[in-house]
């Protein structure tokens, strides 16, 4: 019984640590891509000046 509670636990750690993880790489990438959106429109505002 211990065992599998201890188990069920560690299966929940891992998950929480994997849903982490790829959370921040996500984040990571999107808020790379608005800075790029944003440098973009700040050159194209330059262009139109």
């Amino acid at each position: 019984m211990r065992a599998m509670i201890k188990r069920i636990i560690l299966v929940i750690f891992i998950l929480l640590i994997i849903t982490a993880i790829s959370g921040f790489l996500y984040t990571q990438k999107h808020s790379l891509e608005k800075v790029s959106s944003i440098k973009k429109v700040d050159h194209t505002e330059k262009i139109a000046k």
